[in-house]
């Protein structure tokens, strides 16, 4: 059974699990088995399909992810939670390493698909990956900052799973140039390690009260977001069918 589905958030509610209980409940969830990611694995490399996947992920990410992490660091109480976020801030800034900034090598990312973009796609192609940043921006900018907490545990667990995924997909082709892998490169090996983070962020959270039900509810509405953000991938990505077959949550 899902842990979160039968409990209501509440401030007051003195039942609700333990922030380390967040963990086990998103780790345990297969991000590989979306629709998407089952199309792309049991069909001949879709480098159209990588596209609209990157390109969304450029879009919903890159232009916030430093300002959610600086803004949530300059608003918890927790110095020892301002730390563990301090170590991804300076790892998505390059570790002082201008040539390293992750936004600068999803942008090298996302010019060397661009044979591959979609040139007939109609409408917004990158509805998802904006839908993504708003949701995700109001969680970051909640009244209370453990929401971003919460947000920020799931996301990075996501995003391991997410990069495995797509790391499978790049090693079965050899068409887009080695330059331009440096960020799923980098991605593949550091989002294992922010994930582990996100054990130590959630064992910090107190065991009741406001800042543990902000941070459930801030995993909870991230989740969602980057599930739906890939149903919304997959729908323009692949055949209608394919898009169509979508889960539930990753349980």
């Amino acid at each position: 059974m899902n842990v979160t589905s039968a409990i209501e958030i509440r401030t007051e509610d003195t039942t609700l699990l333990p922030a380390t209980r967040i963990v086990d409940e998103y780790e345990a969830r297969d991000v590989s088995a979306h629709p998407l990611f089952v199309s792309l694995r049991e069909n001949p490399v879709d480098l159209r399909a990588i596209w609209f996947l990157v390109a969304n992920t450029h879009a919903g990410i890159s232009p916030h992810f430093v300002r959610w992490l600086a803004q949530t660091i300059a608003r918890i109480d927790d110095r020892r939670i301002a730390s563990l976020m301090a170590k991804q801030l300076n790892d998505e800034l390059g570790n002082g390493d201008c040539k390293k900034i992750h936004s600068d090598l999803l942008d090298r990312f996302v010019t060397g698909l661009d044979g591959w973009r979609p040139r007939d796609a109609r409408g917004d192609v990158l509805r998802p990956g904006k839908r993504l940043g708003e949701r995700s921006t109001a969680l970051f900018e909640a009244e209370d900052p453990y929401e971003a907490v919460g947000a920020l545990i799931v996301a990075e667990i996501f995003a391991k799973k997410m990069d495995r995924c797509l790391g499978d997909e790049i090693r079965r082709q050899s068409a887009i140039s080695p330059d331009a892998l440096a960020w799923l490169t980098i991605h593949e090996v550091l989002e294992v390690d922010h994930a582990e983070d996100s054990g130590a962020l959630a064992a910090l959270v107190k065991e009741r009260g406001p800042s543990l039900a902000a941070t459930w509810r801030g995993a909870i509405a991230q989740w969602a977001a980057l599930w739906e953000f890939l149903d919304g991938v997959a729908a323009l990505a692949l055949p209608r069918k394919a898009a169509q077959a979508h889960g539930h949550g990753g349980e």
